[in-house]
């Protein structure tokens, strides 16, 4: 593999694109941000499919992989294969981590940086379709549940405790095995879940994919490598850049796509969403016996 201008044969594409991105054409650069963007797209395409996707051709395709520092396109498929079979790796992902603080003056400093360019991408690949469907779908929704597995379940208890507060009927959380069956007999039609999914599609995730199907309710997933295998079982897919590349969490596009789905159907629903929490303000004031969660200090 050929270095890239920041002198490394190992950059993630992502940095690559970042570092390169400006002596590339305007067609070789959208290439490019969008394979940093959809490295499970660029996988499973042909040069010829991708130019198809971005709207370009095999030819700007493979142009954009040179100036990448790669010998073509098909050494670029092979570096992001490489790193999707090895991002379901626990123990490699968090080597990959540590050979990437190592190598920082600063390694609070390298998370912050990596965590800043996550959200560059987050924010440069959502596609605005499908969130707007989630946001309509969560908004009409007679209920909603959420659901996630390991790190992703803290992400649908945030989530269930944010819809919550501003008057959605909402519940979940991470519950696998015979416990699910319990948790999807009250699922019924109309109704959304939410799923996080950054990786892996465990077979608790096929089943209620399947069961949401059947009853008639949407299900929005949030991933990172999934989209393509659950789009067309879904109602909307959120895509997250990888993470396990870099220094960031994995759980860090997750949080705030749940944190603004929260705000964006509050905005839709404004006096509800104000009323349900002026409510919960009134009940902690009643199980703490005052107006505020900490009493001022005592004045002389």
């Amino acid at each position: 593999m050929n270095t890239t201008g920041n002198g490394s044969r190992d950059a993630p594409l992502h940095e690559r694109v970042a570092a390169l991105a400006d002596g590339m054409s305007a067609s070789e650069r959208m290439v490019a941000e969008f394979m940093a963007d959809h490295p499970e797209i660029v996988v499973s395409c042909s040069a010829i499919e991708l130019g198809t996707r971005t709207g370009t051709s095999d030819a700007t395709v493979v142009r954009a992989a040179k100036a990448l520092g790669y010998k073509g396109f098909r050494e670029l498929k092979r570096s992001m294969l490489d790193v999707l079979t090895r991002q379901r790796d626990l123990a490699a992902t968090m080597d990959d981590r540590l050979a990437r603080v190592s190598t920082a003056d600063n390694q609070v400093a390298r998370v912050l940086d990596d965590t800043i360019a996550l959200l560059g991408q987050l924010r440069r690949g959502l596609d605005t379709d499908s969130w707007q469907r989630a946001v309509d779908a969560l908004i009409t929704a007679p209920g909603v549940l959420t659901y996630g597995i390991g790190p992703a379940a803290s992400l649908a208890d945030y989530l269930r405790l944010s819809l919550t507060r501003i008057g959605v009927r909402a519940r979940g959380g991470g519950v696998t095995g015979f416990r699910l069956a319990d948790e999807l007999l009250t699922l019924g039609e109309d109704e959304v879940v939410v799923v996080f999914a950054p990786i892996r599609q465990f077979r608790e995730i096929s089943v209620i994919v399947e069961h949401a199907n059947t009853v008639g309710a949407k299900v929005v997933v949030v991933t990172e490598s999934l989209g393509m295998a659950l789009a067309p079982k879904v109602h909307a897919v959120l895509s997250t850049p990888q993470s396990t590349t870099t220094a960031a969490s994995e759980v860090t596009a997750g949080l705030v796509l749940a944190h603004a789905l929260t705000l964006s159907v509050a905005a839709a629903t404004h006096d509800t969403a104000v009323d349900a929490l002026r409510l919960v303000n009134r009940l902690r004031a009643s199980v703490v016996g005052a107006e505020l969660d900490v009493s001022p200090l005592p004045t002389d």
